[in-house]
């Protein structure tokens, strides 16, 4: 795996075909190994529950959510998605 400098501008994908998704980008803040932030996220999921009883499952949210409250990344203040159509090119202006 990867280790992710500060300053890196950092996105999430994932998901194939027309289930893909991207989220970020996000700002790195201090420098960390992927393994390692994947590893102490898992763990810090272990034996949790959710509002059923049931074992919380890792997620993509969740591991951002976690990234950002351990200061690793932040929210880029401003950033613009513009969309440029699904199948094809037809760039929507707002």
């Amino acid at each position: 795996m990867a280790f992710i400098v500060a300053g890196t501008m950092l996105s999430f994908s994932g998901g194939e075909w027309s289930d893909k998704w991207t989220v970020g980008p996000f700002e790195v803040l201090k420098d960390f190994d992927q393994a390692d932030v994947v590893k102490a996220y898992l763990t810090s999921i272990d034996g949790l529950k959710d509002g059923y009883g049931n074992a919380e499952e890792p997620s993509e949210d969740g591991f951002t959510a976690w990234l950002t409250l351990n200061g690793y990344i932040i929210d880029v203040e401003r950033d613009f998605r513009w969309y440029v159509g699904n199948h094809d090119f037809d760039p929507l202006i707002s």
